[in-house]
């Protein structure tokens, strides 16, 4: 770490802690909206039988 109390990225502990939050809320939310969507598409026209 630097003299700031900085990693490589240049963000703080507290704000890596914050940014990895919000990354993975982001990509449960997603996961959630990609399995609809392939739910619903797969109810439509199923691609396997």
């Amino acid at each position: 770490m630097s003299e700031q109390g900085k990693s490589l990225s240049g963000l703080s502990a507290e704000e890596a802690r914050a940014f990895h939050g919000l990354f993975v809320s982001s990509m449960v939310i997603f996961t959630a909206i990609a399995t609809v969507a392939h739910v619903l598409v797969w109810n439509w026209k199923p691609w396997f039988q």
